[in-house]
This record gives structure tokens, sequence and C-alpha cells, in this order.
């Protein structure tokens, strides 16, 4: 064979054949070592969980992520998710049932040139004497009608496309199934890529050596033409684009919306027909102006020119009609509409944010909680971010699951200890990727942190940031200068409104004394969705507070009072706990629960001596708080649910055995 480069395919039977440059064909045996895979193999290899498997792909340093049975990543995951961490990813898979382990190719440092076989459509088999492949591992693709090469990717960033008829080259941001029963092979089975095979990400073949910003981006959209694969990253990043009519589609947000768009363009094609899906997602309902069409376009044509595609030194200019046409006349500035008209059905339809914990810290809200130093503020707010990720709830308040990272300036290496002390305390394990720390780098005065600390947020989907304490984590030179509070207060909204739903949590003092206020400028409590302030009380007790005259704010719920709390040693920490008196519902709930059996909601009321509504409502949140503890079980549909002690309803069942 000399010097020709060798290509090698399989067909559905499993049987090998070379290829050889000049469209000589011969069969040869699969080389050593190698396994060879049928389609047959595919679909009745149930020896292998895909947990197992995943594990095995991520000890090749390979990057992985659960992928349901119509080969979409499951719920919540994406390719950026993709890891190599053995707990996240047994957690993933057990998590969500998905049946496939799928492996990004970017994160994994591998190109897959992924051939297929489509019946009335392209046949990818033909088409590989177009190529100057060469050995490297190869397996039957998941449907047992394809193959994949796989090679060791370059070091310069190879764009994804479609070499040939055919022929897909996933690379960057695309990812493929791995079959189980296609093995895991040693790294040093995928072969380089060879020279000619795609072209690099971000300096393409034929682009123009000179010319306006206008004539790069079209031919940037010439060349990005061609369908969406629906299962590529661009079609990812669609499906992540807020649904028509979602706050998020504010005229500041939208340059950032399309530009998640346009990145997942750099590796893949599509680029053409997601900036129409773009502004068809915008430009939509009452919103189908030219006007908002207008707008969308702009935003998208900035997004391509943000990205970074361009070489420097491209002067600015535009192929835009609306542009100023006089040679060497600068473009007017686009000014996005300064505000949008809102029908009574827009309110209607607004989603409502959620609460994190119910009555004290809402989705979508920037919330200060305010204490003198020592009261216990850093250790409350771990103690919130832990019940957050692991959705318990919080002294019988509804929780919502959800992502957290904590911004800690001080402190950080008892971090560790505090959470293994939450853990043995409530007796739950906090998920690794749930709760997450940066320790320093971060400052709220700092315009390149912020916008870091956005993309954070809206790429790895965090609910809530904690930043722990405001005075450590901004530059401002005089806390009671209200310009200066309003500046830093605008950043924590900017990360805020980044993600639907995300909330930030900013730490900071009060004055001292038992009537302390919110230390500096009026402008934190003006700025703020709400405000809790920590005040010391008898012994060693302090309470929390939302009241006005107590210097606190809750503006989207009622004001309340929580009492009684105190740090509990554990371990070689604290924990928050809290003192409590008798109370009236808890008591009769407790003495209809210790009788033998199941129990409706009315025989609770029946002890209270209440048949209204609202305490109806409130009993059915505290058993439900209770069942989410284990402490007590649930039968049946809501309304006519019956609970019991578990303890004693295990008891009962033991005695009958």
């Amino acid at each position: 064979m000399g010097s020709a480069r060798l290509r090698r395919s399989w067909s559905l039977a499993g049987r090998a054949a070379a290829v050889l440059e000049d469209g000589e064909r011969l069969h040869c045996r699969p080389p050593r070592g190698h396994r060879r895979v049928s389609g047959a193999d595919l679909l009745t290899d149930t020896t292998t969980a895909p947990e197992t498997h995943a594990l095995r792909l991520a000890a090749q340093g390979l990057a992985v992520l659960p992928v349901m049975a119509d080969k979409r990543p499951a719920p919540g995951w994406g390719v950026t998710k993709a890891t190599t961490d053995a707990q996240v990813i047994v957690d993933a898979f057990v998590t969500s049932g998905a049946p496939l382990v799928g492996v990004a190719c970017g994160a994994s440092r591998i190109v897959v040139v992924d051939v297929d076989r489509h019946e009335g459509g392209a046949d990818g088999f033909a088409s590989l004497g177009e190529l100057p492949l060469s050995k490297t591992w190869t397996h039957t693709s998941n449907s047992g009608r394809g193959l994949h090469l796989v090679y060791a990717a370059p070091a310069d960033a190879v764009a994804a496309g479609k070499p040939a008829p055919g022929i897909d080259l996933k690379a960057g941001a695309g990812y493929i199934v791995w079959p189980i029963a296609a093995g895991v092979p040693d790294r040093s089975a995928f072969a380089p890529l060879p020279a000619g095979i795609g072209r690099p990400a971000h300096d393409p073949a034929g682009s123009p050596a000179t010319g306006t910003r206008g004539e790069w981006r079209d031919w940037w959209l010439s060349v990005n033409g061609g369908e969406i694969d629906p299962l590529g990253p661009v079609a990812e990043a669609l499906r992540d684009l807020p649904a028509h009519g979602s706050p998020e589609w504010t005229d500041p947000n939208l340059v950032p919306l399309a530009l998640g768009v346009v990145r997942a363009c750099l590796d893949g094609y599509g680029g053409a027909l997601a900036r129409e899906e773009f502004i068809a997602r915008y430009a939509a309902g009452q919103w189908a102006t030219a006007t908002h069409r207008r707008a969308a376009e702009r935003a998208f044509d900035a997004a391509i020119d943000a990205a970074g595609l361009f070489p420097i030194g491209v002067r600015y200019g535009s192929s835009d009609p609306d542009a100023a046409s006089a040679e060497g006349a600068e473009p007017a500035e686009y000014v996005a509409p300064p505000f949008r008209i809102l029908s009574r059905a827009d309110l209607r339809n607004r989603p409502r944010p959620e609460w994190m914990i119910e009555g004290l810290i809402q989705g979508a809200g920037v919330i200060v909680l305010a204490g003198e130093g020592g009261i216990g503020k850093s250790f409350l707010a771990l103690d919130w971010a832990a019940h957050i990720a692991t959705g318990t709830p919080w002294q019988g308040r509804a929780t919502k699951r959800g992502r957290v990272l904590y911004v800690a300036a001080e402190g950080i290496d008892y971090f560790d200890d505090r959470l293994a002390a939450w853990e043995q305390f409530n007796t739950v394990p906090v998920p690794d990727d749930r709760l997450v720390y940066v320790e320093d780098g971060f400052n709220l005065s700092d315009e390149r942190a912020v916008e870091y600390m956005r993309e954070v947020v809206a790429g790895q989907e965090i609910d809530v940031v904690i930043l722990d304490t405001m005075s450590q984590l901004s530059a401002v030179e005089n806390e009671n200068d209200n310009a200066q509070l309003s500046a830093v207060m605008r950043q924590a909204k900017a990360i805020r409104e980044v993600r639907a739903g995300a909330s930030v949590l900013i730490l900071h003092h009060t004055n001292k004394g038992d009537k302390g206020r919110v230390r500096g400028a009026s402008a934190i409590r003006n700025n703020a969705d709400a405000v809790i302030v920590a005040r010391a009380k008898a012994g060693t007790t302090f309470g929390i507070s939302t009241h006005v005259s107590d210097d606190g704010k809750q503006k989207n719920g009622s004001a309340e009072y929580i009492g009684g709390l105190y740090l509990q040693p554990v371990g070689t920490s604290v924990v928050i706990d809290r003192e409590r008196a008798a109370d009236p519902e808890d008591v009769a709930i407790w003495e209809v629960l210790d009788r033998p059996g199941w129990h409706a909601t009315a025989e609770v009321l029946a002890v209270l001596g209440a048949s209204d509504e609202a305490t109806r409502k409130r009993i059915v949140r505290r058993l439900t708080a209770l069942v989410d503890l284990g402490r007590v079980v649930t039968e049946g549909a809501t309304r006519s649910a019956r609970f019991a002690k578990a303890d004693a309803l295990s008891d009962t069942l033991s005695d009958t055995d």
C-alpha cells in the first residue's frame, strides 16, 4: 500500500473494507485489538450499564453527558456540561435514567468523521473516497447504519461541517453517541486528524482578505448555510432561547442572546438559518413589526461582530442598505428602542418568579442579608445554600431545588468543615455540582468580572449567587455614597437578569446595637427586592426580619419575623438550628399522627377546631414538608391525601409480617 492513505469502514454486517485514495477497494481484517461491532450488537448489548460505560470513557479523558433514547441530551444537560467527574457522571445517569452515553468532541479533544447512509439521501460510504482519511479508531454508530472515525483533535480548533455528501465532521460544540458495544479504547488509538480534513474554526478558507465588517458578515453567513442538524450545537442553542414573549427578550439583552447562537454556529453549519430563526423568535405576535425585526437583525449581526470572527484591523463598515453610503462615512450607530409596549395579555402571561425559599428568597431578585459581624450571616447563607442545593425545606418552608454559586471573600478554607457539619446535622448529602464556590477574582465594581460572572450564571445554569460580603467584593470608597452603591446594586441586578429566575443574595453589615440599621447609603435598600435583617436577641439566639420597622423589606411578599435561630456546634463547626416554642398547629399534627394508621387533614382541623381554607392549606404545607423530610409518609390524591408517621407505619407493618 506504500504511502497511500488507508481508510476503513464497516458494512452493516460488520465486514471491514479498506478504501484507497485512488478509489481501489479491497477487504481486510480489522487491526489487532480492534473490536468489530455490528448494528445487531448495538441493539442487543445490555451487559454494561450506561453509567459504567460513561465512567470508562471518562477515565480516558473523554468528557461525557447523559443522552436520552432520541439522542438528545438528558433534561438539564448539554454539551457545555460534559464532564469527566465520576460522581457527577453517576448522579447524572442515575437521576436522568439516560440509556445512551454522549461524548463531547471539543471537551474530549477529538474530531469525529461521522459517516451515514440515509434511505433516499446521500450515501456517506460512497463519499469516503473524496476524503484523505487515515487509519484510526472506528466503530459503528448507535443506529447501526453509520460509522464513526475518531481522530485526535489538532492544536488549532477545527470547525464542524459537511466535508462530503453523507459525511459530517463533529468537532467543538458537537457530540456523538458512543455505543456501549463499541468498547472503550486507549487514547493512543486516536490517530491525528489528517491534513485537509475540515477548516480552521476562526480563519475559514476563502474569507475576504479585505473588506468591511458588513462584507465579512455576509461572507460568514454564506459559508454557514445549509440545514441545521437537529442534534447539533446550533439546534441546541436555538432551543435554549427564551420562549416568545418571555421577559428575557429585552432590547439590551438581544445581543447576548444572539451571541450564544452565533458561538454555536462557529462549530457547525446553519448560521444563516439560525439568524432567521432568531429573528422569527423575537419578531412574532404583537412584535411582528418591521421595527422589531430590524432590531433582531442588527442584534444578530452585532453578535457576529462580537464573536471574534474577523481579523484585527477589519475596518468598520456595513452592507446594510440603511447604513451611510458615502465612501469613508461611518454608519450611524444603532440605538435599541428605549422601551416596549406591553398589553394586558403580556402581563397576564408573564411568568411569576418562584420562591427559592418560601417567603424569604424569591427567584429573579436581588436580596440583601444584613447583620452585625459575628452574628452568623455566613453560616445562615450557607445553610440556605445547602437547602436550595438539596431542595429540602428550610425551617418548614418549601424550598426550590437549584444550583448555587457561593462567592466567599474570606473563610473558604473552613467551608468544607461547615458543609460536612451541615450534612451530618441534616442527614442529607449536598451534591458537588449543586453548590460551587469562588474564592477570589470577583468584584462587583469590575465590569469584566461582572460580565464573566454573567457568562458563568447563564452557561452553568446558576439559580442563586451568594456574595459574601458587599464590602469585600466591591471597590466602594464610601458606603454612604448613593451613586457608588447604586452602581454596585445595578451590577448585581445585571447578574440576576442574565438568567430567568436567578437571584443574587448579598451579605452586608448593620450598624452596632439592637436597633442597628442597614449600614451605608439608602441606595442599598432602595435597589434591593428584599432586605433581611438579622439581629441578636436574648441569650445566644438571633432573629431575621423583613419588617420595615426592623429596616427590612419584602417587595413581593408579606413581611415576616423568624426568631429563635442559634449556632449549634456539630463536629468541628456549627450549623443553624432553631428553638421552637409550642406551636398549636404543630401540636395538633403530632397528636393526630401519634395515633395508629392513616389520617386525613380533617382530623388535624378537628383537633384545632378550625374549618377555614387558609388553615387547611397551611396544615397541608406542613404535612408535605414533613413528608419531604422523611418523617411522614402519604398516600392518595392531593385533596384526599392521608398521612402517617413514618416510623409508626413501619412498626405496624413489621408487626403484621
